[in-house]
């Protein structure tokens, strides 16, 4: 009995060693499809993902508002045409007067061009147009930025899963042990069917427990696969990728660099000068535009009135309004009211990226030592369930005891589990919170 104890101990603590490593070898070992990389996921992201390209579109968009701008300095040509007819008969009161009939027709085609000389909200909206797409390429870098941690955190989510059904997995086969110890050592006369029964209800709980994160499992990896873009095919194998490195930065350094290089916090910055443009815009258009116009057309009549005409003109004209009912005042009020606007909303973007930069932080320094404490639980909770394994099987034990030690043992390995890659995505929502995740390939995809 003795040297069976010792043996199912050795064994035990061997699986408990081999535990972080199960889903990998389980991986490999099943692969019956591609293998996908963090980094291959990240590149397939960047070349299908629709909110990407959407943020790309707008970019296009807002390029076009500068030209929008000095449009309205170009010049424009009309052309305009037009045909009458007209039939009169005039009948005379005397008796015996015949009446008379005029016909008459008339074709018209002329031309006219505008030139506008001076206009001055081109000044403002030209600028606005600029700082928008300004603005328009950052927030296209935050959203490629964005769409990157989401990767990560469902592929994080995946291996997270994996592991978790891995662990859950192995504590079903112990729970399955138990309950054969149980039933021999009830055969034997050695203890109440009562063991029996508890072994079962831990068994029949672990398969439940089992089952619940097995279609998490499902869940997690159909996730993934639309991110990808893969259409709802799940038969990928998802391989671990290297640790993030702790490099253990103090929060105020953090939170300097935060407000330096996140885009949505300039962007906000940028949003105080849109309005300021805008308001420029709203004086200008108040202020004197002039204009230049020519026109020629011809005249071609026939009928009682045959002839042929052709005539040109030329203008120049200064536009200047006075009173405009209050509208000017309206406007400027309004103006005003957006630009405070936006410098409250620039205020409340810092308050923002402060409370991003220091949870994630928290996060990190949390889950640091987190994972610390659940080792080394881990650690003691699989020597307690060795011991008491073996003292059950010794008699030295009861049942309850074997079981209660089990379930601590799943729950501290779940909890490693789960912590561990909790801890990855912290450090790069981290990086997020900074604006330095995946800084590379958010370069690379800078659109001019």
């Amino acid at each position: 009995m003795h040297k069976k104890t010792v043996l199912f101990s050795t064994a035990l603590l061997l699986w408990a060693t081999l535990t972080a490593h199960a889903v990998k070898y389980t991986e490999i070992k099943a692969a019956p499809a591609g293998i996908i990389t963090l980094e291959q996921a990240y590149d397939m992201t960047l070349a299908s993902d629709q909110t990407i390209r959407t943020a790309y579109y707008e970019i296009r968009k807002a390029n076009l508002l500068p030209w929008s701008a000095l449009a309205r300095l170009g010049p424009q040509v009309s052309a305009g045409s037009n045909y009458t007819a007209s039939q009169t008969r005039t009948r005379n009161d005397l008796e015996g007067s015949a009446p008379v009939q005029t016909n008459y027709d008339s074709r018209f085609a002329g031309f006219t061009y505008t030139q506008p000389i001076f206009d001055p909200s081109v000044a403002p909206a030209y600028r606005y147009g600029k700082l928008t797409a300004q603005a328009t390429r950052l927030q296209y870098q935050f959203t490629v930025r964005e769409t990157l941690y989401g990767v990560a955190q469902a592929y994080y989510n995946v291996l997270k899963q994996q592991q978790l059904v891995a662990v859950n997995q192995q504590t079903v086969d112990l729970a399955r042990q138990q309950l054969a110890t149980a039933q021999a050592r009830y055969d034997a006369g050695a203890v109440a069917r009562i063991d029996v029964l508890r072994a079962q209800s831990t068994l029949e709980g672990s398969r439940n427990t089992l089952i619940q994160f097995q279609g998490n499992l499902d869940v997690a990896k159909d996730t993934l696969s639309n991110i990808l873009n893969l259409g709802g095919k799940t038969n990928f194998v998802l391989v671990e990728p290297a640790d993030e490195t702790d490099l253990g930065i103090p929060f105020e350094e953090l939170l300097k660099r935060a407000y330096e290089c996140r885009e949505d916090y300039r962007v906000s910055a940028i949003g105080i000068d849109q309005q300021v443009a805008l308001k420029g815009e709203v004086i200008a258009q108040y202020a004197p535009r002039v204009t230049a116009q020519a026109s020629t057309g011809w005249t071609s009549n026939s009928g009682d009135r045959a002839g042929r005409e052709h005539g040109s003109a030329a203008t120049v004209s200064v536009s200047i309004p006075f009173l405009t009912g209050g509208q000017r005042e309206i406007d400027l009020k309004t103006a005003g009211y957006k630009i405070s606007q936006a410098q409250l909303d620039f205020e409340k973007a810092a308050k923002t990226v402060e409370a991003d930069v220091k949870t994630a932080w928290v996060n990190v320094e949390t889950g640091r030592e987190a994972l610390k404490a659940l080792t080394a639980e881990v650690k003691a909770s699989t020597q307690n369930y060795t011991d008491l394994e073996a003292q059950y099987q010794a008699g030295a034990a009861t049942s309850l005891d074997a079981q209660t030690a089990l379930r601590d043992l799943n729950n501290s390995r779940t909890l490693l589990a789960n912590q561990t890659y909790e801890y990855q995505i912290a450090l790069r929502n981290l990086k997020r919170a900074q604006a330095v995740f995946q800084q590379e390939r958010v370069e690379k995809a800078k659109v001019k």
